[in-house]
Order: C-alpha cells, then sequence, then structure tokens
C-alpha cells in the first residue's frame, strides 16, 4: 500500500457510481466526452487477444510453496523495501542487486522442486502489467531489463499501455515484485535529480533530462541485475558439479 501511494496509485473518485462525473471534473471535460473516452478504451480492450483460452475444467491444485520459498520472498522484500527507503543512490542499487541474486536463487531451487515433482505440470504463463506515461519508453525498458534477468520475455504494447510479461509462475511473481520496486526507486532519484537540474536554472529541458535520467537508469539497472542472475547461477553451478563429485 506504501508504495501505492509512493507512485500516486490512489483510488481518488468518491464512489463507482459516480466516476465518469469525477473523471471529467478531474479532466476538465463534459460528460459526453468523458463516456466516449470511455467506450475508446474499452472498445481497446475488446480487441486485445486472451492471454490464454479458457479452461474447459479447472486446473489441477498447484505445489503448495515450501517453506523455503516463503523464506526467501520475505528477505528479498526486506531488501528492497531498505533499497525504498535509503537516501542514497548507490546502496539502493547494491541491495536491489543484492534481492536480484536472491530472487535468481530462489528461481534455480523452484526449477529444481518442479523437475524433482513428477505431478509439477504447467509451463510458462503469462501477465500484463501497466505502463503509463509520463516516460512510457523508459518505464518499458526497464522492465524489460528486470524481465531480461529474470528469463521472462517482456512485449511492450505501447497503444494499448502494458506490457505482456511471459514466463515462468516463479519469474513472472519475482519480476513484477522487483519492476514495483525499482519503478518507485527510479522516480524517487529522478526527482531529486530532476530539482538539483532545476536549480541549476535549465527548468526549460527538465522533460528531456527526466526522460534520459530514467532510461539511463534502466540500462544501468539491467547491467546490474544480469550480473547479479549470471553470479547467482555460477555459484549454483559450481554447488551442484561439487555434489556430483
Amino acid at each position: 500500500d506504501a508504495q501505492l501511494r509512493r507512485l500516486g496509485a490512489e483510488v481518488w473518485w468518491p464512489s463507482d457510481a459516480g466516476y465518469l462525473d469525477a473523471l471529467a471534473a478531474r479532466r476538465r471535460t463534459t460528460r459526453f466526452e468523458t463516456a466516449y473516452t470511455v467506450l475508446l478504451a474499452l472498445r481497446t480492450l475488446a480487441r486485445l487477444p486472451r492471454l490464454t483460452p479458457l479452461p474447459a475444467a479447472p486446473p489441477p491444485a498447484a505445489r503448495a510453496a515450501s517453506p523455503g520459498a516463503s523464506r526467501a520472498l520475505g528477505r528479498i522484500r526486506g531488501l528492497l523495501a531498505k533499497a525504498e527507503a535509503t537516501d542514497y543512490a548507490e546502496e539502493a542499487e547494491a541491495l536491489s542487486a543484492k534481492a536480484q541474486e536472491l530472487m535468481a536463487r530462489h528461481s534455480i531451487d523452484e526449477a529444481l522442486l518442479a523437475g524433482a515433482d513428477a505431478t509439477a505440470g504447467g509451463g510458462p504463463g503469462a501477465i500484463r502489467i501497466g505502463i503509463e506515461g509520463p516516460y512510457e519508453q523508459a518505464k518499458a525498458l526497464l522492465l524489460d531489463a528486470v524481465a531480461t534477468a529474470n528469463r521472462c520475455q517482456a512485449v511492450w504494447s505501447s497503444d494499448a499501455a502494458f506490457s505482456t510479461l511471459v514466463g515462468y509462475e516463479p519469474d513472472l511473481e519475482t519480476t513484477e515484485l522487483l519492476y514495483t520496486s525499482l519503478l518507485l526507486q527510479a522516480t524517487t532519484a529522478m526527482h531529486r535529480a530532476a530539482d538539483a537540474h532545476h536549480t541549476r536554472g535549465r527548468a526549460r529541458r527538465t522533460r528531456d533530462f527526466r526522460q534520459t535520467f530514467l532510461v539511463a537508469y534502466a540500462d544501468r539497472v539491467r547491467t546490474r541485475l544480469t550480473a547479479a542472475t549470471e553470479a547467482a547461477t555460477a555459484e549454483a553451478a559450481t554447488a551442484g558439479d561439487a555434489g556430483v563429485g
């Protein structure tokens, strides 16, 4: 909830019944214009393909999460919370990289457990994550960086304002978790840097500065997360070889 509030994702309309009136007042448009905009959005949603077909029968029960997995996710969330709370960019990036390393280990452990469980079925799945403006291109790049480091594929649909993530369930879960945290960290760092940029008398180009800042942030995140994943994978491979030997 704290993350959502800091990102400005709050319920600002008084009630669902009064949503259109509240939206019209917020956008300073007429009710007709607002209703037309909403209908266009609904038409866009209707044209979107389903991520998966509707099942003919209820799916088999999923394998219960292991205590180790719960502990790992708890540690990951703790590291990300510390990264969001610190005022030092380098410390935040180091904590996020450590969280990514734990995520990679968690994913490897889950894959090994699934491989050992003959009843564990299911292939890759997909989810959609909203990518809203401003700076949606930079945000899509950030999500792609996180997805790639966690063995997922992100496909950005700019016209529909979301990205589709394809991957295995543990990887999808950790990708969404890390992206949400990094987006919050990036937004905080961007505003801090933009304020400093503004005080130097460059207010006219603040928007360009913020866009460039977020793109550079996404590129730096890609490098650090990829390195963390490679380190965790190499460590797991070494441990596996030692176990065989």
